[in-house]
């Protein structure tokens, strides 16, 4: 109990008076209150033995009602409070699980989208690889028909029309006869150049490096821009999908720089074979672009597609392309394919 000291003496007083008569006896006790006050509790003390406390007398002390009621009250209050604070304690604790368990559920809805999608995307990756693949093949039969049939057809025509010649007498026959000859020779030219499109040739008879080599003397001596072209290294037999499309755009490129890098300009191409990649670029001196805002989107509203095309091509065949410009500077036009390891070990 709380009794100050300074009346202690008194308050012992109390009890021994209490303790030596069987009546109740009247009193008055100071106790510190919670707040540091000191209080004065009318009170009436008897003398009481219990069992449970080996029949030794104690003294029964009840206070005041009115006081007591004020202390009841004042800590039924704190009570409240208390009991107050930890319901919300606990709702919000519960909320916090809640939310705990939204988040967990959240995240793994979250993960399994994430899953999903890029299940999504290898299934598209494939797809198109298999599109791309099933496009070279066709663009292969295409240029091997038209070079089997058509040409051997426009062959036959042509030698047709010149056994003519010896049975035309009159000069007009003679002069429509080389015009149909003349025509029938562009027909050839046309057809050789979309044959050229579809499949280069020397890719299959010359191999890849001899192809660039004359695809890139080729366009020099067609644009009269000085070229070089350099091979680092001992050459690396390609897949076929590797060498169409590092020719395609080696082939892109040089069409680029006849079109937008003004004159006069230099274009090197340059093949490194390493121990896992190949890298090829392509260099010129030419007026150069904005490469840093070079998007697809931004390419595509431009109508720079060839560009777009680029990059599509080098990842289908799981490539990588950068394009290195600034305005008055040139451009690098720099492409990475992966080698595999058998090619490698078999050249």
């Amino acid at each position: 109990m709380p009794v100050p000291d300074a009346t202690r003496a008194d308050f012992e007083r109390y009890l021994g008076c209490c303790l030596s008569t069987s009546g109740t006896v009247p009193g008055m006790l100071y106790l510190w209150h919670a707040d540091g006050r000191l209080e004065r509790h009318p009170c009436h003390g008897v003398r009481a033995q219990f069992q449970a406390f080996d029949g030794n007398p104690l003294v029964l002390i009840q206070f005041d009602g009115v006081v007591f009621d004020r202390r009841f009250k004042a800590l039924a209050a704190k009570l409240h409070d208390a009991r107050r604070v930890m319901r919300e304690r606990r709702l919000q604790s519960q909320q916090m699980q809640a939310m705990m368990g939204e988040r967990e559920t959240l995240l793994a809805r979250l993960e399994r989208d994430a899953i999903a999608r890029a299940e999504a995307e290898c299934e598209r990756d494939e797809v198109l690889i298999q599109l791309y693949r099933a496009g070279q093949d066709e663009r292969r039969r295409l240029a091997r028909d038209l070079h089997d049939h058509a040409g051997q057809h426009l062959m036959a025509l042509k030698l047709g029309l010149r056994r003519l010649e010896p049975h035309l007498t009159t000069s007009d026959a003679q002069s429509e006869l080389a015009r149909l000859v003349d025509q029938a020779q562009e027909v050839g030219d046309a057809l050789r150049r979309v044959t050229l499109a579809l499949r280069p040739a020397a890719l299959e008879e010359f191999g890849f490096v001899t192809a660039l080599r004359y695809l890139v003397e080729e366009w020099g001596r067609a644009t009269r821009m000085p070229t070089e072209f350099q091979v680092g290294n001992v050459e690396v037999q390609l897949p076929p999908d590797h060498a169409i499309t590092l020719y395609r755009i080696v082939q892109e490129s040089l069409t680029n720089v006849a079109k937008h890098a003004g004159q006069p300009c230099c274009v090197s191409v340059v093949l490194v074979f390493g121990e896992s990649h190949l890298t090829l670029s392509i260099d010129d001196d030419g007026q150069g672009f904005d490469a840093a805002n070079a998007s697809s989107h931004s390419l595509i509203a431009q109508g720079k597609l060839g560009l777009v095309g680029m990059r599509e091509r080098i990842f289908l065949v799981g490539g990588a392309l950068d394009i290195d410009s600034t305005p008055g500077a040139g451009t690098l036009v720099t492409a990475r394919v992966r080698l595999e390891r058998e090619t490698h070990r078999d050249a």
